[in-house]
């Protein structure tokens, strides 16, 4: 059986898909006694990119959550207020909180089924690339070079390597770093201390899971079933018992951009997923094939 997927790029005026990257901080300056400093600032920058990109948030973004009881019975609940869907500091407690905070579905292991196999992806202002090696290990990097923090790869395919587009440096599937142009001469450059971050990588299933937390090693094994229970909660149990075929095969992505903050689309799909019947989600289904 195969499976499709559809991506949903929620890109409102505040949405956690919008990619932010400032190529003023990225850049280093090609003088021999100033670019390991330079490098190292990158790294530095790359190391704590979590922190940068979710800001810490003004205290009225957190006050409103501190004002929202969760536990209100139904009846008395209320709506969370519209500065939830327009406020950009919010949007950064959210990112902080939600996104950047344990584990996340970013694609499916048939994606990376094979070695040299990779595929790329962004969650909230991190762009990853994962891949597997040559020796089979599922793998997951940000997708950044180390010299002047220009994008690696994009899309999904197949590659024995990344080279960045931008100065030609060189990177093994397994992040370390081959190549390095014209860095002869500088001072304190170590290649292997410039390889790429890498992110905290696990499966459960047919889903590639990725951790972004700045705190989490990433060289620490995680078992599948520990990462799915982080990641679903308690519904784990449910889920694996019904939700996953081994059978399905990934085929394709679907990616759509909506106009709007992503927790209004969680919102209508939850309220009114109901009204649409099978017949036309098998129509729907079909047409895209």
């Amino acid at each position: 059986m195969s499976m499709a997927t559809t991506m949903i790029a929620i890109k409102p005026l505040f949405s956690p898909l919008t990619h932010h990257r400032s190529s003023r901080n990225a850049r280093l300056h090609h003088h021999p006694t100033r670019m390991p400093l330079s490098l190292n600032r990158v790294a530095t920058r790359l190391a704590t990119s979590l922190a940068s990109a979710a800001a810490a948030p003004p205290s009225a973004a957190e006050s409103l959550v501190d004002d929202f009881d969760p536990e209100l019975p139904i009846e008395e609940a209320l709506t969370p207020p519209s500065s939830w869907y327009t406020d950009p500091s919010f949007l950064d407690l959210e990112l902080d909180r939600v996104f950047y905070r344990g584990w996340q579905a970013v694609g499916c292991t048939d994606q990376v089924k094979s070695p040299q196999d990779f595929f790329t992806g962004r969650l909230g202002n991190v762009e990853f690339v994962v891949c597997r090696d040559d020796n089979g290990k599922i793998r997951a990097f940000h997708n950044v070079c180390r010299h002047h923090a220009s994008l690696l790869a994009s899309g999904s395919g197949k590659k024995s390597c990344f080279v960045c587009p931008y100065h030609g440096w060189t990177y093994a599937l397994n992040g370390a770093l081959l190549r390095a142009t014209r860095v002869k001469g500088f001072r304190n450059f170590d290649v292997k201390e410039f390889g790429l971050i890498p992110l905290k990588v696990a499966t459960w299933g047919p889903f590639v899971l990725l951790n972004f937390e700045k705190d989490v090693s990433p060289d620490q094994e995680v078992g599948s079933d520990i990462a799915a229970k982080e990641w679903t909660c308690s519904c784990v149990d449910i889920l694996g018992n019904n939700c996953i075929d081994p059978s399905l095969t990934y085929l394709w992505k679907r990616e759509c951009t909506l106009e709007c903050d992503w927790k209004v689309f969680c919102d209508n799909y939850l309220d009114e997923g109901y009204h649409v019947d099978q017949p036309t989600v098998l129509m729907i289904l079909t047409d895209s094939e």
